[in-house]
This record gives C-alpha cells, sequence and structure tokens, in this order.
C-alpha cells in the first residue's frame, strides 16, 4: 500500500517543489488552503500532512486543531516562513510533530518523511501482529 501524503500550502512554488521531491516514493496530493485540505483529509485519508502554518483565510493552526478532533488522525508536521518559536511551540501542543522552516531543505524533508512512516509501519505493526510476514496462523484442520 503506498502512503498519501498531503501538503497544503498557499504558495504554488512549495507545492510543486514538495511534490517533485516526494513524488515515486509515495502518492502526493496539494491543497492551496486549508479548507481544501480538510476535504482531502476526510476523503483520501493520508499519512502524513504537511501544513502550513501561515495561510490567508484559515490558519494552519485552526486547520491542525481541526485535523487532531477527527479521531484517526494523520501525522502533521508544520511548514513555516518564519522562525517564531512561540509559534512552533503552539503548533507542537496542539499535536503536530515537528515543523519545518522555509526555505526547507529537500534532504531534511525525505528524511521527516521516511522517518514518520517507519513510525506509521511500526504502529500498524504493533496493532496488527497478524499481519507480519513471519507470523503463521493456526488453522483448525490437521
Amino acid at each position: 500500500m503506498a502512503h498519501k501524503i498531503l501538503i497544503v500550502d498557499d504558495e504554488e512554488n512549495v507545492l510543486f517543489i514538495v511534490k517533485q521531491a516526494l513524488s515515486g516514493h509515495c502518492d502526493v496530493l496539494t491543497a492551496l488552503d486549508g479548507q481544501a485540505g480538510l476535504e482531502i483529509i476526510k476523503k483520501e485519508r493520508p499519512s502524513l500532512v504537511f501544513l502550513d502554518i501561515g495561510m490567508p483565510g484559515m490558519s494552519g493552526i485552526k486547520v491542525l486543531e481541526l485535523i487532531k478532533n477527527v479521531g484517526q488522525s494523520p501525522i502533521v508536521w508544520m511548514l513555516t516562513g518564519n522562525e517564531d518559536l512561540e509559534t512552533a511551540a503552539l503548533t507542537l501542543k496542539g499535536g503536530a510533530s515537528g515543523y519545518l522552516t522555509k526555505p526547507f531543505d529537500i534532504d531534511r524533508l525525505r528524511s521527516v518523511v521516511l522517518n514518520a512512516l517507519i513510525d506509521l509501519e511500526n504502529v500498524r505493526q504493533k496493532q496488527h501482529p497478524e499481519d507480519k510476514p513471519w507470523h503463521v496462523k493456526k488453522t483448525d484442520k490437521p
């Protein structure tokens, strides 16, 4: 199963760069605003979301709050154009796993994605141990 990653940012060049950097490794979805991002999350159920903090209309912090109220929410990493530690602290308290400052390093982005997907796989295997390849199911037949 290919993981889905959603990037929500009001800057089209950021969406393009991230999509290009991650394509081929997973399904990359994009949204230009928070409302569109929320709709994609409900419909597509991505594993990982990169969410811009400073968007017009609905802020990334508000979108994060709404995402975390959905229930089984994706891992969320925030994107920010400024290094405001107070804002970063708010997003971490709000449930974000971390944040990247723009412009961000593509290798760092790929590392975040890889680590997040490994964490997700570890959680999935703990929840469904019978999916492990070395697990042999017992049957009632001799």
